[in-house]
């Protein structure tokens, strides 16, 4: 499980919301070229400080081709969310319901860097959680690295309690990644 806001998400952006249009849509076949862009580029921005580029390089290889993100959209149970600024993806949320564990999982949650603090990774987990309620989950699970601090935070402010660590792996670099969850709410409403 990945989960992803990077150092960006504290650095004063302004946004002028009425000059821009602000989608939130299930994935289709056609954004996955922009998801690996979006993928690669917030893992550079938040990850390369503590794990060296090669090894992402190896992971990203690996795990998000095209192929691997075409198999991985046909997946039963596996679903995705992007998040449009005026047409073009800048995020997306990547979700799996895993039945034996009777867990809902956000596996990914991406927003570029330059797009953070619009509120987009809140309507993106509000769409996880509506299709989760729809599958008869009460509860959202994730994974965050422990030094992705701007991510923690961002998830302890919404509610979230981490209860588990696990070790994750890119290339050669093994880190902590710490595992929670949160009950959905109700009524749901905006993350910012």
């Amino acid at each position: 499980m990945e989960s992803i806001l990077s150092n960006a998400a504290h650095k004063p952006t302004y946004h002028n919301p009425d000059s821009m249009s602000i989608a939130i849509r299930q994935w289709t076949l056609e954004d996955l070229p922009s998801v690996r862009r979006v993928t690669w580029d917030t893992w550079l921005d938040a990850y390369s400080s503590f794990i060296p580029e090669s090894d992402l390089r190896h992971y990203f290889d690996a795990h998000y081709t095209l192929d691997a993100l075409t198999q991985l959209f046909h997946t039963p149970l596996m679903n995705g969310f992007v998040a449009e600024v005026n047409g073009s993806v800048v995020g997306y949320v990547k979700t799996k319901f895993n039945k034996e564990e009777n867990r809902f999982y956000v596996s990914s949650l991406y927003i570029l860097p330059g797009r953070q603090g619009m509120g987009l990774g809140g309507k993106l987990m509000i769409a996880a959680e509506e299709l989760a309620k729809t599958l008869g989950a009460d509860t959202v699970w994730l994974g965050v690295m422990t030094q992705n601090t701007p991510a923690l935070d961002w998830y302890k402010r919404h509610g979230f309690a981490f209860v588990e660590e696990a070790p994750f792996t890119m290339g050669q670099t093994t880190v902590v990644h710490l595992i929670g969850f949160r009950k959905i709410r109700v009524a749901a409403k905006a993350l910012h």
